[in-house]
C-alpha cells in the first residue's frame, strides 16, 4: 500500500515537473527571424550552426526561443529559402514581448504592392506589443538599385514606426564579414548576432515623450525628425523608435545631416539626436545663452540631464565652450576635425589655409579688433588643461593631412594638455585624409567609446557564445570549422574522463600544442610540451580564434566538468583585442571563466596566465593593453582558488621587446617560444601536483 502511494506521488511529481517545464518553455520570449540568403546563411560554412539566428539562439540559451523562417533554430535543420517572406509573416502568431527580425532586401518587390501588405502586418504586430526590426543589409546589386531599396525600407520604417538597423557600415568595415559576392560569412553572422543581442538586451522605456508644437515632421533615414522654430532659430529633434532607459541624447553642434553615420547608429540604440542652429557665432556668449534656453526646453521634455556633444569642424569650438561652461550637462564629447584654435582657423596664422571671411565673422562675434583677435586667449586650445581637468571622456577623429584645420595646431596640442590635466581623450587618425570626409564609414569605434562613456556598452567578453570561424590557415581539416574542433575536443575529453593530469585551454597559441588531436597537421609546440610533460597525461583544448566568450561557452556546454583534469591551464584574451574590447572588458571575461571553473570543477587546480605578451616591440600599442590586463588581474591574486601566472618575465627582454626566436613576426603567435612556455609552466604544475 505504502509502495503504491509512493509510486503515485512520484508519478504526480513527475507530471507536475513536466508541466512546469512546458509552461516555462512556453513563457520564453520568441524571436522570429525571416528572410532569405542573408538570414539563412545558405552561402556560408555550416549555416545550421552559424547563421545569425542560430548564433543568436546560442547566446540567449533558455531566455529566448529563436525561429528562422518558422523553424526553431535548436533543431539545426536545413532551412528553406524558397517561400516568400509574406507567407511566413501570415503564419506567425506575434504576441507582446516577441521580436520580429525582417531581412527584406532580397525578398520584397515594393513595386508589386508588397509594401502595403507589409505595412499592415508590421503595424498589427506592433499593436500586439511586439518589436519589429527591419534589417538594411549589404548587397552586390547595382548601387542605384540598392540605394532605392534602402530608401524604400526607410520609408516603410518611417510609416510603420518599426525599428530599422543599418548593418552595412559595420559589415563593410571588415574584410572577413562578407565574401566576394557580398554574402554574409559565418564571422559576419557573429557580428549581426551580437548587434541584435545588444538591441534586445538594451533596457528601454517606450516611445519618445517629446511634444513639439508646429513642427515639420519628415523622415531622417527612417526615423521621425521634427524641424521647428526655437526663439527664432531652426531646431531639430530626431526621435528613436524605442527610447533607451534614462532618455540619452546626442547634441549636434553644426552641419546638420552631414556624415550622419554616428547619429543613425545612436538613434538605433535609443538615443535622441537634437540640433539648435547658432551658426557663425563661434561659441560666443550669445550662442551659449541660446543653447542654455534650448537645454531647458529639452529638460522639460524629459531628456537626460547629460548629453553627448558632437562637433564637426568649427562645431568643436561650440561643444568645448559648452562643456567648459556646463560640465555637469555633458557625459562625453565626439569632435571631428575640430577647430580648437582660432588663430589656426579661421585666422590662418599658422600652417592652415585659414578663411579671411570667417576671420572677420569671428572678430565680430567676440567684438575684437585685429590685434585683440591675434592675442585672444580663450579658444579651447588655450583652455585645454582647464577642460581636461573636468575629466569628460572625449574622442577625436582627425585627417592627418588636413590643411584646413591642421591637427598639429588643434587636436594634437589640445590632447596633450587635456590628458596631462587628467582627462581621457582618444584620437582616431585617418592617415591619408584631409579635412573631408568627416566621421568614419563604419562608426563602430565611436559608438563603442560613447556607450562606454555613458555606461551603456555591453561587454561581449563575458557573454558565453559559440565560435563560428573556419580557419584554413590554422591547419583545420576542410570539413571541420569551429564546431568540428569543438566536437573533437569534447570527444577526447569524454574518452579521458578522470584520467587527465593537465588540460591546456585557450586559442590558436594553445592549439599549437596539439595534444591527442591527430587531425591537426600544424603542432609547432607539441614536441616542446611532450618533452617537458611526458610523465603526465595531458591534452590540448585550444581553438584558433577563440575569445574569452568562446572559451566560456565551451566550458558551459562541453565535457570539461566530466573530464575533471587535475590541473587546468587557461591562456586566453588576445583575440579579444581584435574586437576592440578594453582591458577591463577582457579581464571581466577572464574572471568569468575563472568563476565558472571554480564553481563547477572544484577538484581541478586552475592556473590562469591571461594572454601571453603581445607586440614584438615594447612600443606596440597592443603591449599597453596587455600590461593593463595584467595590472588588473594582479589585483585579483588574493583569491586563493586559483594560481595567477603571468609570463611577462618569461618572454619580455630587458629592452622591452620580444625575441623573434620565440615569437612570430606578428607579435602574437609563438615559434620557438613553446619550450620556454612549457618550462615555465612545469615549475608551477609540479608544485600544484605535489611533486
Amino acid at each position: 500500500m505504502i509502495k503504491n502511494l509512493l509510486s503515485i506521488c512520484i508519478k504526480w511529481i513527475l507530471i507536475m515537473l513536466s508541466t512546469i517545464a512546458i509552461l516555462f518553455a512556453q513563457s520564453k520570449g520568441k524571436i522570429y527571424c525571416i528572410g532569405q540568403e542573408f538570414t539563412t546563411g545558405s552561402a556560408m560554412f555550416m549555416p545550421e550552426k552559424n547563421s545569425f539566428p542560430a548564433q543568436l539562439g546560442g547566446m540567449f540559451g533558455q531566455e529566448y526561443q529563436v525561429f528562422l523562417n518558422g523553424m526553431d533554430v535548436v533543431t539545426n535543420a536545413p532551412i528553406s529559402i524558397d517561400n516568400h517572406v509574406l507567407k511566413h509573416l501570415d503564419d506567425l502568431n506575434i504576441k507582446k514581448g516577441d521580436f520580429l527580425i525582417l531581412d527584406l532586401n532580397h525578398d520584397v518587390d515594393f513595386s508589386q504592392g508588397d509594401d502595403s501588405k507589409l505595412l499592415k502586418n508590421i503595424t498589427s504586430s506592433i499593436k500586439n506589443g511586439a518589436r519589429v526590426v527591419l534589417l538594411s543589409t549589404p548587397s552586390d546589386i547595382d548601387t542605384k538599385i540598392q540605394s532605392a531599396k534602402v530608401a524604400q525600407l526607410q520609408d516603410l520604417a518611417f510609416k510603420s514606426n518599426c525599428e530599422i538597423l543599418n548593418l552595412s557600415p559595420a559589415l563593410y568595415g571588415g574584410d572577413v564579414y562578407l565574401d566576394k559576392e557580398k554574402r554574409l560569412t559565418s564571422i559576419g553572422a557573429s557580428l549581426v548576432a551580437k548587434r541584435l543581442y545588444e538591441l534586445i538586451k538594451t533596457p528601454v522605456i517606450g516611445s519618445s515623450k517629446i511634444k513639439i508644437q508646429n513642427g515639420k515632421r519628415e523622415s531622417f533615414y527612417g526615423f521621425s525628425s521634427e524641424t521647428f522654430d526655437f526663439e527664432g532659430k531652426e531646431a531639430r529633434v530626431v526621435k528613436p523608435k524605442i527610447v533607451a532607459k534614462g532618455s540619452p541624447w546626442i547634441w549636434r553642434a553644426r552641419f546638420w545631416g552631414h556624415e550622419p553615420q554616428l547619429d543613425i547608429a545612436m538613434l538605433e540604440r535609443g538615443y535622441h539626436i537634437v540640433y539648435c542652429d547658432v551658426s557663425e557665432r563661434f561659441g560666443n556668449e550669445e550662442s551659449l545663452q541660446i543653447w542654455n534656453n534650448f537645454y531647458r526646453f529639452l529638460q522639460q521634455s524629459g531628456l537626460n540631464k547629460k548629453a553627448i556633444m558632437e562637433g564637426m569642424s568649427r562645431g568643436g569650438v561650440y561643444i568645448y565652450n559648452w562643456a567648459l561652461r556646463y560640465p555637469d550637462r555633458v557625459s562625453a564629447i565626439y569632435a571631428d576635425a575640430p577647430v580648437l584654435n582660432f588663430k589656426s582657423w579661421p585666422g590662418g596664422k599658422g600652417k592652415g589655409k585659414g578663411s579671411p571671411e570667417n576671420w572677420e565673422i569671428f572678430k565680430q562675434a567676440y567684438k575684437l579688433t585685429e590685434q585683440q583677435a591675434i592675442e585672444f586667449k580663450s579658444s579651447p586650445l588655450d583652455r585645454a588643461s582647464e577642460i581636461g581637468s573636468l575629466k569628460i571622456p572625449a574622442i577625436h577623429v582627425v585627417g592627418d593631412v588636413d590643411d584646413i584645420v591642421p591637427p598639429d595646431e588643434n587636436t594634437l596640442p589640445f590632447a596633450k594638455a587635456y590628458i596631462a590635466a587628467g582627462g581621457k581623450l582618444e584620437i582616431i587618425h585617418k592617415p591619408t585624409i584631409g579635412h573631408h570626409p568627416h566621421s568614419l564609414p563604419d562608426p563602430t569605434p565611436l559608438v563603442d567609446f560613447l556607450l562606454r562613456a555613458d555606461d551603456r556598452k555591453l561587454n561581449f567578453a563575458v557573454i558565453a557564445a559559440a565560435g563560428s570561424e573556419y580557419r584554413a590557415g590554422a591547419g583545420w581539416n576542410p570539413n571541420m570549422g569551429w564546431w568540428g574542433e569543438n566536437d573533437d575536443i569534447n570527444h577526447i575529453l569524454d574518452s579521458r574522463k578522470q584520467e587527465l593530469d593537465i588540460l591546456f585551454v585557450g586559442n590558436s597559441i594553445t592549439q599549437g600544442i596539439g595534444g591527442k588531436r591527430a587531425h591537426l597537421p600544424y603542432k609547432p609546440g607539441y614536441n616542446a610540451f611532450e618533452s617537458v610533460f611526458s610523465s603526465y597525461k595531458w591534452d590540448c583544448a585550444g581553438i584558433a580564434g577563440d575569445r574569452t566568450q568562446n572559451v566560456l561557452w565551451r566550458l558551459i556546454n562541453g565535457k570539461y566538468k566530466e573530464a575533471a583534469p587535475k590541473v587546468v591551464v587557461v591562456t586566453i584574451g588576445v583575440n579579444n583585442f581584435l574586437d576592440g574590447d578594453t582591458a577591463e572588458e577582457i579581464v571581466a571575461g577572464i574572471l568569468e571563466i575563472k568563476k565558472w571553473i571554480r564553481a563547477n570543477m572544484k577538484d581541478s587546480k586552475l592556473i590562469l596566465t591571461g594572454p601571453l605578451p603581445v607586440g614584438v616591440e615594447g612600443t606596440d600599442p597592443r603591449r599597453k593593453k596587455y600590461e593593463d590586463i595584467h595590472r588588473l588581474l594582479e589585483l585579483q591574486t588574493k583569491d586563493e582558488g586559483w594560481i595567477y601566472m603571468p609570463l611577462s618575465d618569461t618572454f619580455i627582454k630587458a629592452d622591452g621587446n620580444l625575441s623573434l626566436d620565440d615569437y612570430s613576426p606578428d607579435g602574437i603567435h609563438l615559434s620557438g617560444g613553446y619550450t620556454k612556455w612549457a618550462q615555465a609552466l612545469s615549475k608551477v604544475i609540479q608544485k600544484v601536483l605535489g611533486e
